[in-house]
Formats: C-alpha cells, sequence, structure tokens
C-alpha cells in the first residue's frame, strides 16, 4: 500500500467566510411549473420572500435551508455581474442564484443585490445542474435536470439580480422545458454545460448524450447524437440488463457498472472524455460516434470478479480536469488530471496527443511515481478520515506555471491545498511543495460564549445580557439560525414555542424562563442562576450545532481569470486570500517555518531600533509560546487578567510604567494562580529552540508588532466595492481584528509574567518588560476599538418592508444592518486592481487597507482624532446609545471633550455639555489649520466652522447655537436658556471694545435677553434689552413675560426704564395687563394720576353695576374702595386735571359693562369729574341705606330713584 507524502504543512493563505445571508425584500421567488405531455400552459407566480419560517428540527433545516449541491460561475465576460454562486435547497426543488462580485468597475451601476429562487415542479437530480455563458454578456444559461427527466433550460438576465421589476418579465419567455427522447430509454445520471449550445448527459445505461441546439433555439428542442462503448448491443442495455451485472442503486436511479459518473469536452472540442464507474477513463470521438479509449484509472488490470471491489461510489468526488501547458512541449495536445479513491488516493496525469489511437495516443505522464493527495492531519493520534472533494488547474499568465487547488474534507472540516509547478518538476515537487490554506473562520476563531467559572454567581438579568450579546454579535448566527434554534430547543423540551409578536432576544428569554419555571414545578426547588446559565448553554449548543451544518458538502471553484479559489458550502462561501506575515507567523508552528524551503522563505522583521532583524520562524515560537500560557489560565485568572486589563487601558494612572506592570501583576495575582510547574515548562520547553529566557528579547515582541504595520496605495484604482464585497473585506476585517487582540493579550500575560521573574535566577538581558508593556497596551487600545467598530451595527438603515408587502424593497430600503466600520471606514475606500498583484494577495491589502484606514491612512491622522472622528459619525447619524458606549475610547484632548458636550447636549445632559464646552474653550478658540468640517465628519458645517479658531466670542456663539438648536432632546427649557445666557454673558465680556456696536454683539445681546426671559432673570433681560441698538423691538417681549408672573407690578417698578420706552411699556400695559391695579401702580410710579384714576375707571363702571344688580360675588366693600381710591387720586391731580375720560372702550381696547347704553348696545363716552365722582359714591351710599331701612320708592318714576334698588 503506497504511503503518503511527508510534506511541510506551511499555511500561506487562509479563508474569508463571505456572509450571503439575503436581507428582507431581495429575495424573489419564482415558480416554474411542471410540464407533461398534455399539460396546460399556466402562468408562473413570482413572489418576494420576507423571511424563512423556523425549523423545528434539524433534519428539517437540512433539508429545506441546506444545499445538496452547490458551486459558483465565473463569467469569461468582464460585464458585472460575472460572478455567480448557486445552491439546490428546499429538499432538491428550488435552485436559488445570486452574485458573489466584490467588486465592479462601474460605480454607477447598481449592485447585484437580488437573489433568484427558482421553484421547479419536482427534485432536481444530484449533479443535474450546469451554468454556461451565452454570447450576450448580460445574459446567462441555467440547466437544470429533474428526477422526471426534464431538462430546464433558463435564460437568466444579469438585471434581474440588479433590479427587481426586471424578473417580472413571464418566466416562460426566459424558462423552457424540455424532455429528450433518450431520456425515455435511460434515465439521466449527470449534466454538463460545454457551453450555452452544447450539454453533455452522462446516462444510467454507460452512455452519453450530446444535446445540440442552434443559436437561435430557446431550448425547448434539442439535437440528441448518443455515444455508446460497443454500437447497438451498448444501446440495448437499457432496456435488456444481462444478468450477473454490477449494478449501484444512486439518486433513485439504477447505474450500469460502466455507467460514466463524470464527463466532459476536450479543450478542442474533437472528443468526450469520462471517468466512469468502472474505474476506467474513456473516450468517445463524435465524428466516428464511437469509444476510441478506454484505461484503467491507474493504468492497471483487474480482474472481472474483483470489479465490486473496484467500482467507484458515484456519491464521491469524480474528478476529471482538462489543462495546457504551453511551456512543456511534449508533443501533447492537452493533458487530464484523474483521481482514484482507491489505495489511499492516487491522481493520475494523462498527456493525450491522439485519442483515436487509443493506448498510443493517450500516455500515463508519470507512470513511476505515485502522486498521493497530501495529509491535512499528521497527528498521529488522528482518526479523522479525509477524501478528496475536488482539484482545479490554472496555468498563471504571467510565467506559465502549473496551480493545483486541492480541497478535501472530513465531516464538516476541510483542507486546501495548493501546489505551484513547472509540470516537468511535478514529480519532484509534488511530495514537498504542497502549502495548506488555514481554515480560520470556524468556531475556533470565534470568541468563547459566555460560561460562569465554578462557584461564581451572577444575576439572572446579567447572565441573559451577555448572552443577548454574543449571540447577536454580528457576523455571528443569522436570524434564521436563531430562530431555527430557538423552535428546536422549544420542541425538544416540550414548551410552548414564545410569542411572534415579541422580539427574537425577549422569545429566547421567555424561552428559558419557561424551560426553568417547568423543572421548578416538577422538583419544587426554586430557580438558581446556573439553571439560567445551563439552559443559555444548551440552546446555545443547538444554535451552534444549526450553525456549524451550515459548513457541510464544500465544493471548489476557481476564477481562470482572476486565479481566486472559492469554497461554496451547504450555506454560504468563502474566498481564499493570501496569508498576512502576522497570520503566516500565528499560523504555522516554529519548526514548520525554520525548515520551509528557501522558495517560500519568508522575509525576516525589522524594527524601528536598528537591531538585527527577527526571523519568522524565532516570532512564531514567541506567539506560540504566548498562547499557550495563556491558555493554562484557570477561569478565575482570566477573570482578574480581563478586569487589570480594563483598568489598564480605560484609567489614567500617574504611577511610572514599572510600577503599573507590578500593579497588573497584583491585580492577576499571578504568585498565586500560576501553576509551580508552569515556569519549568516556559523555560525549558516551550522556549528551548531559543535557549530559555536569556535569549528572550523585547525586540522580538517589537518585531511581531511592527507586522501590523501596513502601508495604503499612493493611488486608488477605477473600482468600486458592492454590498457583497464590503461584508467580505468586512468580514476578513473582523477575522484579523480577532486574531490580532487574541495574540496581544497572550503577549501581555507573557510579559507581565517573565518581567516578575527574579532576574537573578533567570537572566534576561536583552527583555525590557514595562517597555515592551507599554507598546502592547497602546496596540490594544487601538484593536479595542476596531473590535467594536466591527461588532455594532447601525441601530436603523433604510426602512424594514413590511411582511405583507408584495414587492421587493428598493436597494435603500433594504434592511442591511451594515457594521459601523463599513459605514464609517469601509465606503471610502476602493479594492485593489489584481494586474499587479494575484487575486488572492489583492484582497489581503483591502483587508488591511480598511485597518489601516481606521488607523488614520498613512500616519496622516493622529489616533486621537480618529477617535473623534467616530464619535461624530455616530453623532451625525444619531446613533446616541452607541455614541454613549463609545464614549469610552474618547481621548481626553480639547476637540474631543468638546465632541464629548455635542454628545451630552443631544441627551439632553445640559449642565454636563456646558461643562465639556467651558474646557474645551480656549484651545478650540484658538487660531488653528484644523479641518473642523472634515474631522467631523460634517457634524459641524461649514459655517459653523468658520466660529471655531476665531475667538472666544464667536466659539461662545456658537455653543449658544448648540443650546439654543431647538432638538427635540433638547428643547428651549430653562436648563438650557440658563446655559444660553451662562455663555452669552461670557461671549460678552470677551467682546473687544471696537466691537461694541457690531452683529456679534447685537446677536448675543438678543440671545442673552431671549434665554434670560424663558428662565425668568428679568433683571439681566432688561439690562441686555436696554444694551440692544434696538430696544423698542425687546420690550414687548420683556413686559409679557412679566405680566406672567403673579408680582407683575413690583417687578416692573424695580427697573430704571429709559424715557424713550415709558409710552411702548404704558400702552402695553394698558392692552395685556390681566388687572388695572398694575397700570394703575405704573401710572401712579410716574405720578400720572389722571392716568391711574383713568385706568381704574372701567373696573370701577363694572362693579357698580354689578352692585346694583345684585350679581352673586359683587363686593359693597371692593366698590367702596374703588371710589375712594380713583376719588383721591383725582383730588391729587389738581383741579384742571381732576376728571377723566370714561366709557366706550377701556384702555385695553374691551368694553365696559357699566349703566348708560345708547341705542346701538355701546356704552356712552362721558367726562367724569372728581365731584361726579363724589356724587356717585353718595348716590351708592344713600341707595344702600333705603335698601337697608326697607323705604321703597313703588310708581311710574321717570327718573332715577328706581336704580336706587
Amino acid at each position: 500500500m503506497a504511503q503518503r507524502p511527508p510534506i511541510a504543512p506551511l499555511s500561506l493563505f487562509t479563508e474569508t467566510r463571505a456572509n450571503v445571508d439575503s436581507p428582507k425584500g431581495s429575495i424573489i421567488q419564482i415558480q416554474v411549473s411542471p410540464s407533461g405531455p398534455f399539460s396546460v400552459r399556466q402562468r408562473s407566480s413570482r413572489t418576494i420572500i420576507q423571511s424563512h419560517p423556523p425549523s423545528d428540527s434539524q433534519d428539517t433545516f437540512n433539508a429545506h435551508y441546506l444545499a445538496s449541491n452547490a458551486s459558483i460561475h465565473h463569467s469569461k465576460s468582464s460585464h458585472y455581474p460575472r460572478s455567480f454562486s448557486w445552491r439546490v435547497i428546499d429538499d432538491h426543488k428550488t435552485l436559488e442564484i445570486r452574485s458573489v462580485d466584490p467588486s465592479k468597475s462601474d460605480g454607477t451601476q447598481r449592485d447585484a443585490i437580488y437573489t433568484l429562487h427558482l421553484c421547479f415542479g419536482g427534485q432536481l437530480k444530484q449533479g443535474g445542474v450546469a451554468v454556461a455563458d451565452t454570447d450576450d454578456p448580460q445574459t446567462l444559461n441555467l440547466f437544470a435536470l429533474t428526477r422526471a427527466s426534464e431538462l430546464y433550460t433558463i435564460l437568466v438576465h444579469k438585471s434581474f439580480l440588479c433590479h427587481a421589476a426586471a424578473s417580472e418579465e413571464d418566466p416562460w419567455k426566459w424558462c423552457k422545458i424540455a424532455r429528450p427522447s433518450t431520456f425515455s430509454a435511460s434515465s439521466p445520471h449527470r449534466l454538463q454545460a460545454v457551453s450555452s449550445s452544447d450539454l453533455l448527459v452522462s446516462l444510467s445505461d454507460g452512455t452519453v448524450v450530446h444535446l445540440a441546439r442552434g443559436k437561435a433555439a430557446d431550448g425547448s428542442k434539442w439535437i440528441e447524437t448518443r455515444y455508446g462503448g460497443h454500437g447497438m448491443v451498448e444501446s440495448l442495455r437499457g432496456f435488456v440488463r444481462w444478468q450477473g451485472s454490477n449494478t449501484v442503486r444512486y439518486d433513485g436511479i439504477t447505474l450500469e457498472q460502466n455507467a460514466p459518473l463524470n464527463v466532459a469536452m476536450a479543450p478542442n472540442g474533437d472528443h468526450m472524455f469520462a471517468v466512469c464507474m468502472d474505474h476506467t477513463l474513456k473516450a468517445w470521438s463524435p465524428k466516428r460516434s464511437a469509444a476510441v479509449f478506454s484505461q484503467d484509472l491507474l493504468w492497471q488490470d483487474h480482474d472481472p470478479h474483483d470489479m465490486p471491489k473496484v467500482m467507484i461510489n458515484p456519491a464521491q468526488a469524480i474528478i476529471l480536469e482538462f489543462f495546457t501547458a504551453s511551456a512543456f512541449s511534449t508533443g501533447d495536445l492537452y493533458y487530464i488530471v484523474t483521481f482514484s479513491p482507491h489505495d489511499l488516493g492516487q491522481f493520475k496525469f494523462w498527456g493525450v496527443r491522439d485519442p483515436d489511437s487509443g493506448d498510443l495516443g493517450i500516455r500515463d505522464l508519470f507512470s513511476d511515481t505515485v502522486l498521493i493527495p497530501p495529509d491535512p492531519d499528521l497527528s498521529p493520534d488522528s482518526k479523522a478520515i479525509w477524501r478528496v472533494v475536488d482539484l482545479k488547474v490554472r496555468q498563471k499568465h504571467e510565467d506559465g506555471k502549473l496551480e493545483f487547488w486541492l480541497l478535501m474534507s472530513s465531516n464538516r472540516q476541510c483542507r486546501l491545498f495548493k501546489l505551484q509547478t513547472e509540470l516537468e518538476d511535478l514529480p519532484s515537487s509534488w511530495n514537498k511543495s504542497w502549502v495548506a490554506t488555514a481554515m480560520q473562520s470556524s468556531e475556533e476563531q470565534q470568541p468563547r460564549p459566555p460560561l460562569l467559572a465554578a462557584g461564581e454567581e451572577a444575576e439572572g438579568e446579567a447572565i441573559n445580557a451577555q448572552w443577548l450579546r454574543y449571540l447577536f454579535a454580528p457576523g455571528r448566527y443569522n436570524e434564521l439560525i436563531l430562530e431555527s434554534g430557538l423552535s428546536i430547543y422549544c420542541v425538544d423540551r416540550g414548551i410552548i414555542l414564545p410569542s411572534p409578536k415579541m422580539s427574537l432576544a425577549r422569545r429566547l428569554i421567555a424561552a428559558i424562563i419557561l424551560r426553568i419555571a417547568k423543572d421548578a414545578s416538577e422538583t419544587g426547588h426554586e430557580a438558581q442562576p446556573f439553571q439560567i446559565q445551563q439552559q443559555w448553554t444548551i440552546l446555545w449548543q443547538q444554535i451552534n450545532d444549526l450553525n456549524r451544518s451550515r459548513c457541510s458538502a464544500p465544493s471548489l471553484a476557481l476564477d481562470k481569470q482572476t486565479g481566486m479559489p472559492w469554497i461554496a458550502f451547504a450555506d454560504g462561501c468563502s474566498s481564499i486570500r493570501s496569508c498576512t506575515r502576522l497570520e503566516i507567523m500565528a499560523f504555522n508552528a516554529h519548526d514548520v517555518l525554520s525548515a520551509s524551503p528557501e522558495y517560500l522563505e519568508l522575509p525576516s522583521i525589522e524594527t524601528e531600533s536598528g537591531n538585527d532583524p527577527k526571523l519568522p520562524d524565532e516570532l512564531a515560537l514567541v506567539i506560540s509560546t504566548a498562547a499557550r500560557f495563556r491558555q493554562s489560565f484557570s477561569e478565575s485568572l482570566r477573570r482578574n487578567f480581563d478586569a487589570a486589563l480594563a483598568e489598564e487601558l480605560w484609567s489614567k494612572s500617574p504611577l511610572s510604567m514599572p510600577k503599573r506592570v507590578e500593579r497588573f501583576s497584583a491585580s492577576c495575582d499571578f504568585e498565586n494562580e500560576i501553576e509551580d510547574g508552569l515556569l519549568d515548562e516556559l523555560v525549558h520547553d516551550m522556549l528551548a529552540p531559543i535557549e530559555g529566557l536569556k535569549n528572550l528579547a523585547s525586540d522580538a515582541f517589537f518585531s511581531i508588532l511592527e507586522t501590523f504595520k501596513h502601508f495604503l496605495p499612493e493611488k486608488s484604482e477605477n473600482l468600486f466595492y458592492t454590498k457583497f464585497g464590503h461584508r467580505l473585506v468586512i468580514n476578513g476585517a473582523r477575522d484579523i481584528i480577532y486574531q490580532r487582540e487574541t495574540i496581544l493579550l497572550d503577549l501581555l500575560a507573557l510579559v507581565v509574567n517573565v518581567d516578575d521573574i527574579d532576574p537573578e535566577e533567570y537572566p534576561m538581558p536583552f527583555f525590557d518588560g514595562p517597555q515592551v508593556f507599554e507598546d502592547l497596551v497602546s496596540f490594544l487600545r487601538k484593536i479595542k476599538v476596531m473590535s467594536w467598530l466591527v461588532d455594532n451595527v447601525r441601530s436603523k438603515v433604510g426602512e424594514d418592508t413590511s411582511s405583507t408587502n408584495s414587492k421587493a424593497g428598493t436597494e435603500d430600503q433594504l434592511d442591511w444592518r451594515p457594521t459601523i466600520l463599513e459605514t464609517a471606514f469601509a465606503v471610502d475606500l476602493k479594492p485593489q486592481s489584481d494586474e499587479q498583484q494575484s487575486s488572492c494577495e489583492a484582497l489581503t491589502n483591502d483587508i488591511q487597507d480598511l485597518l489601516q484606514w481606521v488607523d488614520g491612512g498613512n500616519a496622516t491622522v493622529p489616533w486621537d482624532e480618529v477617535l473623534v472622528h467616530i464619535q461624530c459619525n455616530l453623532l451625525v447619524h444619531r446613533e446616541l446609545e452607541l455614541a454613549k458606549d463609545f464614549e469610552q475610547f474618547l481621548p481626553g484632548t480639547p476637540w474631543a471633550i468638546y465632541v464629548r458636550g455635542r454628545l451630552a447636549v443631544l441627551l439632553g445632559e445640559i449642565e454636563e455639555a456646558a461643562v465639556n464646552f467651558q474646557k474645551a474653550a480656549s484651545r478650540l478658540a484658538r487660531p488653528s489649520r484644523f479641518e473642523y468640517v472634515q474631522a467631523s465628519s460634517n457634524l459641524i458645517s461649514p459655517t459653523e466652522a468658520l466660529a471655531l479658531g476665531s475667538g472666544l466670542p464667536n466659539y461662545y456663539s456658537h455653543i449658544i447655537g448648540l443650546f439654543d438648536s431647538g432638538h427635540p432632546n433638547t428643547p428651549t427649557s430653562p436648563t438650557a436658556s440658563a446655559q444660553v445666557a451662562r455663555f452669552a454673558q461670557l461671549a460678552l465680556n470677551q467682546l473687544p471694545a471696537d466691537e461694541g456696536d457690531s452683529q456679534t454683539r447685537t446677536d448675543l445681546l438678543q440671545s442673552l435677553f431671549s434665554a434670560s426671559i424663558i428662565t425668568r432673570d428679568f433683571l439681566t433681560a432688561f439690562h441686555a434689552m436696554t444694551d440692544h441698538p434696538s430696544p423698542h423691538a425687546l420690550a414687548s417681549d420683556l413686559v409679557t413675560a412679566i405680566l406672567e408672573t403673579p408680582r407683575a407690578a413690583p417687578q416692573l417698578l424695580d427697573f430704571e426704564w429709559p424715557t424713550q420706552l415709558l409710552a411702548q411699556v404704558d400702552a402695553l400695559l394698558a392692552k395685556r395687563a390681566s388687572s388695572p391695579h398694575t397700570l394703575a401702580a405704573w401710572r401712579l410710579h410716574f405720578n400720572d394720576f389722571r392716568g391711574a384714576a383713568k385706568a381704574l375707571m372701567p373696573a370701577l363702571d363694572q362693579m357698580q353695576a354689578r352692585v346694583k344688580r345684585g350679581v352673586a360675588g359683587a363686593n359693597e366693600a371692593v366698590l367702596d374702595k374703588q371710589y375712594l381710591t380713583i376719588i383721591n387720586l383725582l383730588s391729587c391731580a389738581g383741579p384742571e386735571n381732576a376728571w377723566v375720560l370714561s366709557g366706550g372702550e377701556d384702555e385695553g381696547g374691551k368694553m365696559g359693562d357699566a349703566e348708560g347704553k345708547n341705542d346701538g348696545g355701546h356704552q356712552r363716552r362721558r367726562i367724569v369729574t372728581v365731584q361726579d365722582l363724589r356724587e356717585g359714591y353718595q348716590q351708592e351710599l344713600d341707595r344702600r341705606s333705603v335698601v337697608a331701612s326697607g323705604d321703597y320708592a313703588f310708581g311710574g318714576l321717570e327718573d332715577d330713584g328706581m336704580d336706587l334698588i
């Protein structure tokens, strides 16, 4: 038996998982009705899928939502979209297709944001889907073969994926159904598209059918040509099966032993080749209409009785790949690579010169070499069984070398390998030149769930909050996974599914509560926090199992134009990119890097210290040692470490760096938490390759940090990200951010512990712990911010389409829920071109470009300004909750303090805002060239920017505008107005003397006046009014405000009113005063006795009339006081002025209520002297005397005697 070659599993590539979750309103489902001999044409239905119903079992979820067959097609045309992911889902009844293009060349072209679900009447066959380009770059052909032997030809317009309305066209115009007659005689097995007009179908009886159509044909009819192995005898086997023949039942049909499992057309189109179930490679000549070649896949002879042992399982991947090698001049037209699963699996390379010559025209290129696939798991204890899934070959345009991409899988794990070589060097390079792909987007790359340590206690609400944050973290679990996990959890545990009217988060909590309540009712014990944690863990395991199942059924796709490999999964896909320098050291062991061949040698890493550069293998050793060290932490030590880190990162400390390291170590309690043998293991085992701690150098840590650096390209390409491309880059950034954070934490734990070691016992001449500690903490602060950006999403972007809406949402309406990293940074970048680099390298550089852009670009923007820019972006989009959470990262610079004030204003925390604005005043008022508009993400308008950096008065005026903006959260409340008045006063105090009559001063006085009115600070308002150039314009507001207070008159009389305002105030009081005494007091204050009397006359007339009529509430004592007051006032006015004009409208414009009305109903105007008032008062007294004595007058009296009553 052949042995697997010992290879160096050097990982130079990694995967980036693409997020293919469709937002609500983006799935267009088109029902395609089945066709039969007597069927009536029906118009297919078209609906918009808003959401998928959750599954109540793992099997149901797998059947409906996981693909039984999936791949990615890359069009040869460069017209967008050109890359399409297709999946067969819904129990083999639905074909899903979507665009997976990361970029496009036209920024004005709409994104292909829609997903098509083509629903068939019957189930599709396994291997019954093929995709082909058409002559029209705007269209694509899909071919689907059902188990009912129906062949669908679907012409998909690319606009279907870009415009929802484009797919409203009658599907029968672009979807045709045919049933070739050959399928009636023998069942079709596998479909292969040679082109849009040529199809190859392998049949169960061992024959192949070539289906052809003209360019104008629509696919409803095909020209059939059948190719068998031995003429008519072969074709009859479909009708009469020979006794004792070896057959296999697969996918609902019976396959003969010579049935083609994979069939393809040669590159020159002269011959057809097939790998058959009987372990042979066969070739047919269309010209001769017969088989011309048949050979065992391993060029071995087999006894017919051993055929059952040799036959290939049709469920396995069948490799049949063609390629050319122009640099390998041997007379071969082209080459074929096949794979045999026998004897650990072997590849064969076939050189094809003339297939018509049989064995003489096709040869085994490397007959002396056993080409066995590499072993993905070299551990001797591993029991995993790996199988070859697929192999893709591409000849590079640059140097003509061949690239082989090999995909292998074991259960839900997969590994991808690459081999780059010349064809003639393949035997020598096969065993030593494979490089691996680190599949690091699996669950081990994700943060751990929030598990409680043994003996730890926590409140139920805190446990719920931690789990919800974990489950709903962006990029972790989609809504369908959470919904289905919840449904399965409830069904399995016999509890009622919570009402769908509740939010998903509340339903998760409700399910946990219901389950615990059920247990409590059965046991009679009260619920404990550990039970809450236990049930959350069970629910998470169910959710995680569903999520892991999405990674099953991998298939390999290679973009021959760009060289980018893709892996399609049951639900999703991954792009393969090159590793960063840090990833190479993190994914590869020290011994692997040190033993890497010369052509894989990695450059050494230099630091700014000028010391000798460090080799990657030494840095990999430090990284792996630090990882092993922190992985040994107990749960309590982990929590102590996290608490100490939080204090170090976000609190200011006056301690020196060595003291801070000591404090950190003491907080972690390393002395008691670290096991005794761990130090010896660290010195004698982990760091043995560098002879222990004595050669552990600070430069090793600095070199690792040096790999974080990246430089943005000087010139951006004429390319644009698609929404899919943005999500792909964001996912890649998330992977790198998490990896960097993990490495930094590992290194920090190692540094703190090593720094605490006695240097006399273990000398470390090249290690400076505090210096390394300071740099690590600085990098961790940045990484924590980046992690926050990628872990938080916008609260609402676009409109959430209603579930009852039958129309697809527009691009702006779809609920994308992008991360802050995408909307604040990724949208500003363009993808790099693959013209000067491979597509794998371009994607990695795109991700690093994004992270570098967050870090301030090519060191052009200080980190503190980046943090403020992020906060401003959140404020612009009114993401107040996120902004409040992000506030922890803001620095203590004046610019940041000002932005803190802006947040406080929007939150209604006015006093806090005022404190911050005052702190930032001196610096932001100072002249500078700072670009406030750009730096604030347009939070500050160009007009507002003019007020900053131009002196304190203008700065304070700007602050006044913020408080007085009238935002819903900050209405003109007394608190806000008090701050407006305060800053207006500060601005006036700072205003130069030569600007005494400026517009700025006028505006400030206006603001001070208005704010003082609201706060009822009338004294300040009065002084602001009198200092104002137009006091007449403000007097009305001041008087009106004073009149609204209980003690209006005393407050009015406390001010020294300018002479020019007296008449205006008098008129205002006459019109607006609710009591005549206020106007009378005002006039009396200025010795206007007759005016005061006039102000009181209407009240006297009204009270006189009420008393005479006996109206309830009429008070004679009040009437007496009114008479006496007016009489005294007129007496003081002097003989010449002892009169008033009474009647008609009063001074406020209102009608009086006294007697003496004329025929028109209006009160007669009359002059009333002081003598008239005395007489009137005497008459009132006489009237009362008559009433009191009962001496009434009767009869037809015509004079005023009747009025006495």
